[in-house]
Order: structure tokens, then C-alpha cells, then sequence
């Protein structure tokens, strides 16, 4: 399943994470530290994902690889 990644908020450490029908996955957000944290919606597709992760395209790997699918950057919104 294809993963889109949306910008959030204008301080550009924060990123939605919905299927290509629009259902929420969850969000990764950028820590104090600079890591990477995917935050998988309960119950939802991605709780197994590990959860910590160097890069922002590192996360997006990850869940691409979990889903089996790609998993893109959607700029279209971002500030």
C-alpha cells in the first residue's frame, strides 16, 4: 500500500501519513534531538513499525518497506 507524507504546521518538523485513499496511518515527527519518531495511529497499520529513526527518508523507508508499497513526499502544502 503507497504511504503519501504531508507537511504539517509551518515549522517543519511534523509530517502526515496517509494511504492514497486518504486514511490516517499516523504522523512522524522531528524530536528535541533531531530524530525521526513515526507515531502510528492505534490499532493501525504501521503500530509494529519501529518507532525511532535518524533521517526523515530513513522513517520513510521504513514505512514503505512495512507497507509494501512506496511511500512519497507530498510538498503541495507545505509553506
Amino acid at each position: 500500500m503507497d504511504v503519501v507524507v504531508t507537511p504539517t504546521g509551518a515549522s517543519g518538523t511534523s509530517w502526515g501519513l496517509k494511504d492514497r485513499l486518504g486514511r490516517e496511518l499516523g504522523a512522524i515527527e522531528q524530536d528535541a534531538e533531531g530524530l525521526f519518531q513515526i507515531m502510528p495511529e492505534p490499532n493501525g497499520a504501521l503500530k509494529s513499525v519501529p518507532r525511532t529513526h535518524p533521517t526523515l527518508d530513513k522513517a520513510m523507508t521504513v514505512v514503505a518497506e512495512h507497507m509494501h508499497g512506496e511511500c512519497a513526499l507530498d510538498s503541495q502544502d507545505w509553506d
